[in-house]
């Protein structure tokens, strides 16, 4: 499936919002505030789609497979760093 473009008049939108850092033509770079926040109301039972519609990401402008994708990286990562943190924890204790 090709990827569809970011307009420059969509880039700027994007751009002014405080949930991105950074975006370009293809690729949108969420702050870390947002990523937290937002991983923090979905751990709560909100819903993908009404939390980056109300940083004004909506699903309709940056695509459902977008927000579906960055929850689950982010929930992939978040995983990933708490096993991280037992490994350490444990191996702390056998000192």
């Amino acid at each position: 499936m090709p990827r569809v473009a970011f307009t420059a008049k969509t880039r700027k939108y994007l751009g002014s919002l405080d949930a991105v850092e950074s975006v370009t033509q293809y690729r949108i770079c969420y702050s870390k505030e947002f990523r937290d926040d937002c991983m923090r109301r979905y751990a709560e039972g909100g819903s993908p789609a009404a939390i980056f519609r109300e940083a004004g990401l909506d699903p309709k402008i940056i695509g459902y497979k977008r927000v579906e994708r960055c929850i689950a990286r982010w929930k992939a990562e978040d995983a990933e760093k708490a096993a991280e943190t037992a490994v350490e924890n444990s191996e702390n204790q056998g000192e």
